[in-house]
């Protein structure tokens, strides 16, 4: 394939965490090295990162196409892609899950894109999912929206190319489990990357999903407002004080049927309330600001 661009002046890493995934991980390999073969003079390599498997998935790896690593025991998704980040040589990486639910022929689409945009993210067109899925991910978008003023089609796709910067500027903020794609995302668009988004397939997972929604977006919503407060504090107290006027505005809709005591008990406790977020976010700041400055003289 002719093409010409950044990617092939530098190159590209593909990393693929895996975890239980031996009936998939082998063909998931053999298609990445195939569509990546097909770029002329493209340098590239793909890194398989077996985080602590209890099945065949380390045997089942095609060694012979892939640089292969592993986790001593099962450490999570995010920490298993950082794993396999740190390890690239090339300033470009690329990203897909090992289970066969995104075809990786998705890439012929991305690579050239990359002259462009500094993330290029496969959009799902999902049809179905549970209430609950589709409650946080509109959450999720709207947070997007408010602190990143970005439109996400999709800010949790496990497959996307992205230049390695971002993680080197912004790793150690990202989650270490379900949410290292959504933090990727917010991180770039906190930061005013430029993010393209391409609609895809996404295909039925072989195997057995890893994934517990209600927990992992919860943990996502906390990650995507610990790092909105470190990029966009003005914004957090904005949505903070909005919250406070909302309560004592519907405090006093309810006074005259409240006994004085219950309101008084009411107010002192929404008062207690904003006392203890404020200095939270301001312990969190801090602590994030210590962490950064350790980090950049290590």
């Amino acid at each position: 394939m002719n093409y010409s661009g950044e990617i092939k002046k530098h190159g590209i890493s593909v990393v693929i965490p895996a975890f239980n995934e031996e009936r998939a991980i082998a063909a998931t390999v053999e298609k990445c090295h195939a569509v990546l073969s097909s770029f002329d003079g493209l340098p590239f390599e793909i890194i398989v990162v077996d985080d602590g498997s209890s099945d065949q998935t380390a045997a089942n790896v095609p060694t012979g196409k892939c640089i292969f690593l592993s986790h001593p025991k099962n450490y999570g998704y995010g920490r298993t892609l950082l794993t396999g980040i740190n390890r690239a040589r090339f300033p470009y990486i690329g990203i897909i899950d090992a289970d066969s639910t995104y075809d990786p022929e998705i890439f012929r689409r991305m690579i050239p894109l990359m002259d462009i945009y500094d993330m290029v993210v496969g959009a799902r067109q999902i049809t179905s999912q549970s209430q609950v899925v589709s409650l946080m991910r509109a959450v999720l978008k709207l947070l997007l929206k408010y602190f990143g003023n970005h439109d996400s089609q999709d800010p949790n796709s496990g497959i996307r190319i992205f230049r390695k910067s971002l993680v080197d500027l912004g790793g150690h903020l990202f989650s270490k489990g379900f949410s290292f794609s959504t933090s990727l995302t917010f991180f770039a668009a906190l930061n005013h990357q430029f993010i393209e988004y391409i609609p895809i397939e996404y295909g039925d997972r072989t195997g057995v999903s890893k994934v517990r929604h209600l927990r992992d977006s919860i943990r996502t919503f906390f990650l995507v407002i610990s790092m909105s407060l470190i990029y966009q504090p003005i914004k957090c107290f904005a949505g903070l004080l909005a919250l406070v006027v909302s309560g004592f505005s519907g405090l006093l809709l309810i006074k005259k049927h409240l006994e004085r005591e219950t309101f008084i008990g009411f107010v002192f406790s929404l008062g207690v309330s904003v006392l203890t977020i404020g200095y939270s976010f301001l312990a969190f700041i801090l602590g994030k600001i210590y962490v950064d400055s350790i980090a950049k003289r290590s």
